[in-house]
């Protein structure tokens, strides 16, 4: 009888090969399913049975909660079942209830049962009413690698450690505000916040840090990038448009920046907001990549349109250093208004290095997008080689229409 049970018995041994593969790939078969039919392969061998119990990474997500609720069972009860009798390490743990409730007492469970079992990486996402706080089991997680956090109060313990922590995302997380605390992560490289509250109550000590992406988390003035040194050695730069507020403007910082890639959401064109743009723009002597995410409603009236036209045109020398080295540019949620398409302009204008401009519109009548491409082709280009993709998405298909500029 072939070791894979009565299940698997075949005379073509091709159809039972998969029994003779390695155990991390039979576990990332395993972590491929939805838990629920992962956890039925435990009934047809030994082997799965074992494989089952092993299993490195538990991932709970909507789909396991949909099972749940379909057959009337507590998803605490069940997940804290699987915990407990899982016999191996537990280098994953996610757990993402997006509408089903859980209580603070059952995710604090959740979270001793794994802190001791060499959490790597914990993905927590909890639907109540009232944020879930955090558990200070969590910071007994010396191997953790991964952390992200959503819908949760953090109160870090002053000189917490992660040494091993490479990726830090917070999402719609509240920092205690009782004191300000050092968080001390010398191996991360990534840390995104996202609708974040008393982020700056938190000193964070990572010198390794090369991704930081800040989403209406906390306004970042330009003060901070010559004082706070995460700032000046960052390589991708995340920023929420509202954080170029209008603040009194340095021509220079006081240190050059080492950004190589900035992206920008919900942009709200100003002139305020453009001088603060040009400005970050023009210290960041390796900046290659420029992402416009969205260019969220203007004012498209007549003085300040004017106001915004007159200003870029009068600031050529400023515009042209800032854009003297960008390679690529990448417009999002292009919606073709006048102000956009000026902007378009200005961007072929002055950037002499420029190899691609990719624009990203949602579906519009064939006439306005004919339109638009006729205008785009007779700008002026400071690069001759550049390539403007524009590209058309709706709901159901993704039309793809190439302007090649060949010198």
């Amino acid at each position: 009888m072939s070791r894979c049970g009565r299940r698997m018995v075949s005379s073509d041994p091709s159809k039972s090969i998969i029994c003779d593969l390695p155990t991390d790939i039979l576990h990332r078969i395993l972590e491929l399913m939805p838990i629920k039919y992962a956890a039925r392969t435990s009934t047809l061998s030994k082997q799965w049975s074992q494989l089952w119990y092993k299993l490195p990474h538990l991932v709970f997500d909507h789909l396991f909660f949909q099972y749940v609720s379909n057959i009337g069972d507590s998803a605490a009860r069940i997940i804290r079942k699987i915990l407990m009798q899982h016999t191996g390490s537990i280098l994953g743990f996610h757990l993402v209830s997006e509408t089903h409730k859980l209580s603070q007492s059952d995710v604090d469970k959740c979270i001793i049962l794994v802190s001791n079992r060499g959490i790597q990486k914990l993905t927590l996402n909890v639907a109540n009413d009232e944020l879930y706080t955090l558990s200070d089991s969590i910071f007994t997680c010396a191997m953790l690698t991964h952390l992200k956090l959503s819908r949760c109060i953090v109160k870090f313990p002053d000189g917490t450690q992660f040494p091993n922590l490479v990726s830090l995302q917070l999402e719609d997380a509240a920092i205690d505000r009782s004191k300000e605390t050092t968080l001390i992560l010398p191996m991360l490289e990534t840390l995104e916040l996202k609708f974040c509250v008393d982020v700056d109550y938190v000193h964070i000590v990572s010198p390794k840090l090369v991704n930081l992406s800040m989403l209406s988390s906390y306004a970042i003035t330009f003060q901070c990038f010559n004082v706070n040194p995460i700032l000046r050695k960052i390589k991708h730069l995340c920023l929420d448009g509202s954080s170029l507020k209008s603040v009194p403007m340095p021509d220079r910082f006081d240190i050059s920046l080492n950004l190589q890639s900035l992206k920008i959401c919900d942009l709200k064109i100003s002139v305020k907001r453009i001088v603060c743009a040009l400005c970050l723009l023009r210290n960041s002597p390796n900046l290659i990549e420029l992402d416009i995410d969205e260019v969220v409603k203007v004012d498209e009236t007549v003085c300040h349109t004017t106001e915004l036209f007159d200003y870029l045109f009068k600031a050529e020398k400023e515009v042209s250093e800032a854009l003297k080295m960008v390679r690529t540019v990448r417009l999002g949620k292009f919606k073709g208004t006048s102000t956009e398409m000026y902007l378009i302009q200005v961007i072929l204008a002055h950037s002499p290095k420029l190899e691609r401009m990719i624009i990203q519109q949602k579906m519009q009548k064939l006439e306005r997008c004919n339109e638009i491409l006729k205008e785009l082709i007779s700008y002026h280009r400071a690069s001759l080689n550049a390539e403007i993709k524009y590209t058309l998405t709706d709901s159901s298909a993704c039309y793809d229409l190439l302007c090649w500029f060949v010198s």
